[in-house]
C-alpha cells in the first residue's frame, strides 16, 4: 500500500514523514528535491506467533510504502503541488494530506495565513484541477478521432461532475467504471486522510483548528498530533517515549495512531501464509475474493487458481498445528469467490 504525503510548504509534511517513519529527511527543501521514500512495517502478533512454530527463514510484515513530494517554492500563488509531484502521486493508493495548524514567526505559511479549512480547500482544488486537465485532454483527442464511445461518455460524467466542485470519489460509479478509469490514476479519486498537523499549545484540546468539522463534511478521515514533538520523541529510548507521552498526554505512538487510522480508513486487512520458507502477513481489501487475493501473491498464482486451503489464525492456534487443525474440521477447501476473512491462513492450489 503506497501513500502519498501532499501538503502545502511550510505545513511539516516531512517533519510528519520523519515522525512516521523514522526517517531523517531534510526538513525545508522545496521544487527541485526528489521525492522522500520510506516504508514501515505493520506490526503483527499473529506473524510472529506463527514464525514461532515454523522457524521460517524470512518473516514478512505487510507494510505501508511513504512518498513524500516536494511543495513548491513560496510565493504568491503558491501551489502545494507541481507537475513532478502531480505524477510522483499517480501511483499512490490514498493521498495523505499535511494540514498547518500551527503558529509560528520563524516558519511563515507561504500564502501569509495560518488557515487549516482554506488549505484544505484549496488543495482539493488543486486535486480536481489536475483531473479536469486530464480529461479535457482526452475528451479533444478521442473528439479529434471522433471516438464518442463509452469511455467518452464516462468521461464527460467526470467532467461536469469536477465543474461542480466536487472531487471524482463523490462520483456514483459502478465498480466497472472504476475500474475503467483506474488507469487514470485521478488524484480527486484517492482517498484523503487529513492529518492535523498541530503546535504544543493544542495538545490536550478538542479541535482547536476546526478540522474535524471540515473532515466530517467531507468525508474525510482525520488525525491529529504534534510533528515537532513527535519527532522529539522518535529520538528516545522506548521506556522514556512511553513516559515522556504520558506525561505530556500525547496518546498512541504517530506510527501506531497512522496504521490503525489508515487501515480503517481504507478498509484493510490482513490475510496469512505459513511456511518454512516464508511466514507473510497480505495486506488486502475487507471482501475480497480468494482468486484476487492469490494474485496480490503473485499473477500466476491467480491464473492458474485451483482451490484455497483456509483455517482462520483463532481456529489454528487453539488446535496447535495444521496437522490437529484438519483433524478437528477447522481447515476448509474454498474456491474462487470465497471472500477472505482477516486472519485466514491460507494456502493457494494451483496449475503452473
Amino acid at each position: 500500500m503506497k501513500l502519498g504525503i501532499i501538503g502545502f510548504a511550510r505545513s511539516g509534511k516531512t517533519t510528519v514523514f520523519n515522525a512516521i517513519t523514522g526517517s531523517h529527511a531534510a526538513v525545508g527543501a522545496f521544487g527541485s528535491r526528489g521525492a522522500n521514500l520510506a516504508a514501515i512495517k505493520v506490526p503483527d502478533a499473529r506473524v510472529d506467533a506463527l514464525a514461532a512454530i515454523y522457524a521460517p527463514k524470512k518473516k514478512t510484515y505487510a507494510e505501508f510504502q511513504f512518498v513524500d513530494v516536494a511543495p513548491n517554492e513560496t510565493g504568491e500563488d503558491a501551489k502545494a503541488l507541481d507537475s513532478a509531484a502531480l505524477t510522483e502521486l499517480k501511483n499512490a493508493d490514498a493521498l495523505v494530506h499535511v494540514v498547518r495548524a500551527f503558529e509560528n514567526e520563524e516558519v511563515l505559511h507561504p500564502l501569509d495565513r495560518v488557515d487549516p479549512v482554506a488549505d484544505c480547500q484549496a488543495l482539493e482544488e488543486e486535486l480536481q484541477l489536475a483531473d479536469f486537465i486530464v480529461i479535457e485532454r482526452r475528451l479533444e483527442r478521442k473528439a479529434k478521432e471522433g471516438k464518442r464511445d463509452r469511455e467518452y461518455d464516462l468521461l464527460k460524467r467526470c467532467m461536469a461532475h469536477i465543474e461542480t466542485g466536487a472531487p471524482l470519489r463523490t462520483l456514483d460509479l459502478s465498480e466497472v467504471e472504476r475500474k475503467e478509469l483506474a488507469g487514470f490514476s485521478f488524484l480527486s479519486m484517492k482517498p484523503i486522510m487529513l492529518l492535523g498537523n498541530y503546535g504544543e499549545a493544542a495538545i490536550g484540546q478538542d479541535d482547536p483548528a476546526g478540522l474535524q468539522g471540515y473532515a466530517d463534511e467531507h468525508g474525510h478521515t482525520l488525525i491529529e498530533l504534534c510533528g515537532e514533538m513527535e519527532t522529539e520523541v522518535t529520538s528516545l529510548s522506548e521506556e522514556e517515549r512511553a513516559a515522556f507521552r504520558e506525561d505530556l498526554g500525547l496518546g498512541e505512538e504517530s506510527k501506531t495512531l497512522f496504521i490503525q487510522t489508515a487501515y480503517g480508513m481504507l478498509g484493510l486487512m490482513s490475510f496469512l501464509t505459513a511456511g518454512a520458507p516464508e511466514v507473510r502477513a497480505w495486506t488486502i481489501p475487507k471482501n475480497t475474493k480468494a482468486v484476487d487475493a492469490a494474485g496480490v501473491i503473485h499473477s500466476d498464482i491467480q491464473r492458474g487458481f485451483i482451490r484455497a486451503e483456509v483455517v482462520h489464525f483463532d481456529d489454528y492456534m487453539a488446535a496447535g498445528s495444521m496437522a490437529k487443525a484438519k483433524e478437528a474440521g477447522k481447515v476448509r477447501l474454498e474456491g474462487k469467490e470465497y471472500i477472505v476473512k482477516d486472519g485466514d491462513i491460507i494456502h493457494f492450489r494451483f496449475n503452473v
